[in-house]
């Protein structure tokens, strides 16, 4: 294929027609699935852009940028896009928010037809899917930063997170220190590094106390109030002696806590607990909620700096990390 590619030779490689290519890029008229996923997969391979203008406008900026979350499991992704829409209104862009429910495909889908949009460049927080697509956005500069998860196989791409191997480390250790020898983990995403860096720093804690890890101990669950009380009910259910749990996410905590109670067992005497996230009825409920926490807003502030880094210095790279703290109450043992 010749350098410059054009919509035609997008079309003749698809083998559609010229039109059907025109309405798959600017999402003008219903294309079938598969005709769709055959003319972007194309248009993928080339990284191609509409047209000769376009590629012009990209040196200038159109104060638009793309926001893309795989979903909104929790007060905490609410706060960190509350952070970026603030620091995006204070800099005087426009930002474009989708949300791809976990689903890789539709992720990809979306980065291209932004990409293609002409935004200034994208904010991600990817799903758990296979993200390699990326490098070729970073092959030609495209700014892309990641927030809150990000896949470590992938380096040259900027992120801000919080530091959630510490924060496993730190809410397991505190545990620990109150006794508690078995301690459940209960989360909602599998395979994606917010949970994986948990996972470690948890196992780590355990480690220095010379604690053996137990995987039977840690139980997926739906992100919601009914999912925390099936993951403790599944979990009390084959190991009756975890005297304490780590709950990663805050609808999970208050249905951990609802059903611990079901079951005629107290907060903290039979089990304590620890939950992630700063939830608004942490302090009011019976017990008061012990929480480790991340700065939500702060990170959703300081990925759109770090955007606006990347688009006006091509060359610019930070992978930044911000820390947990804990708001100690009562559902611990303190």
């Amino acid at each position: 294929m010749k350098n410059e590619v054009t919509m035609k030779d997008i079309a003749r490689e698809a083998n559609v027609s010229v039109a059907t290519v025109s309405h798959v890029i600017n999402n003008t008229k219903h294309i079938s699935e598969a005709t769709r996923n055959r003319v972007l997969k194309v248009v993928n391979k080339y990284n191609y852009v509409p047209n000769s203008a376009a590629k012009n406008l990209r040196q200038q900026s159109t104060k638009t940028a793309g926001l893309v979350v795989s979903s909104f499991p929790d007060s905490f992704v609410t706060e960190m896009i509350f952070g970026i829409e603030e620091r995006a209104k204070e800099k005087e862009y426009n930002l474009l928010l989708v949300n791809t429910n976990e689903d890789s495909g539709y992720e990809e889908k979306t980065i291209n037809l932004l990409h293609s949009k002409l935004v200034d460049g994208i904010i991600l927080s990817p799903t758990s899917g296979d993200i390699n697509y990326l490098r070729k956005y970073m092959e030609n500069h495209f700014p892309i930063v990641m927030v809150n998860r990000y896949d470590r196989r992938i380096t040259n791409i900027p992120r801000v997170t919080g530091d959630n191997y510490q924060l496993g480390y730190d809410a397991t250790t505190h545990l620990l220190k109150h006794g508690h020898k078995k301690i459940g983990f209960i989360y909602s995403f599998k395979n994606v590094s917010t949970t994986e860096d948990r996972i470690r720093g948890y196992q780590d804690a355990l480690n220095r106390f010379e604690i053996p890890f137990d995987e039977n101990i840690i139980v997926q669950g739906y992100a919601t109030v009914e999912g925390g009380e099936a993951a403790v009910e599944e979990l009390l259910k084959k190991e009756k002696d975890v005297t304490a749990l780590f709950v990663q996410n805050d609808l999970m905590s208050i249905g951990a806590i609802g059903k611990i109670k079901e079951l005629g067992l107290t907060i903290p005497d039979d089990i304590a607990l620890i939950g992630f996230g700063e939830f608004s009825t942490s302090h009011i409920i019976d017990p008061p909620v012990t929480n480790i926490v991340l700065p939500p807003k702060t990170i959703g502030k300081t990925a759109f700096d770090v955007l606006l880094n990347k688009i006006n210095n091509p060359n610019y790279m930070s992978h930044i990390e911000l820390p947990p703290s804990m708001n100690i109450r009562k559902s611990c043992g303190c």
